[in-house]
């Protein structure tokens, strides 16, 4: 009775090194890499997209976007009713700084720079992600190349 294992001992070095091309199923991978490097193509220009369609609301680090930047700024040159006295630098920062909640215009501005940001850092997660997914794939394709170069040795 002939088992499985008495086959790989009885195969040809041939036989073996063919069973493991059929096995490597590079095809299927290749495949899958032009499916990632479409996918990262795609979330690219869904960023680049996105950062266009909300270029007013995106802001570097902490810094005010300029939606609430123009805001502040109108706000500046109204200033609070002061009946009159000159108010002190400190005391128009801090009526500046209490507008960021009380003023309705600013507030919304302020959340919906909060919004974009959040949803241009999913971007880039997702960006990040079918990047790691291309460079595995490729790293893969690298070792069954290898693979290949030493079983047709």
């Amino acid at each position: 009775m002939v088992t499985k294992e008495t086959e790989k001992v009885n195969a040809s070095p041939e036989e073996w090194k063919l069973k493991i091309l059929r096995n490597l199923n590079t095809k299927e991978l290749i495949e899958n890499i032009h499916q990632y490097e479409d996918e990262l193509e795609q979330a690219l220009r869904e960023q680049a997209s996105f950062k266009d369609l909300n270029r007013e609301y995106l802001a570097s680090g902490t810094s005010d976007c300029p939606a609430a930047k123009q805001i502040l700024a109108e706000l500046t040159t109204i200033g609070p009713e002061t009946e009159g006295k000159k108010l002190t630098v400190a005391e128009r920062e801090a009526w500046l700084q209490k507008q960021r909640t009380e003023n309705d215009e600013l507030s919304a501005a302020i959340n919906q720079q909060k919004n974009i940001a959040f949803l241009a850092e999913n971007n880039e997660i997702k960006i990040e992600m079918a990047k790691q997914r291309l460079q595995n794939s490729r790293a893969l394709l690298a070792l069954k190349t290898a693979q290949l170069t030493f079983l047709g040795s």
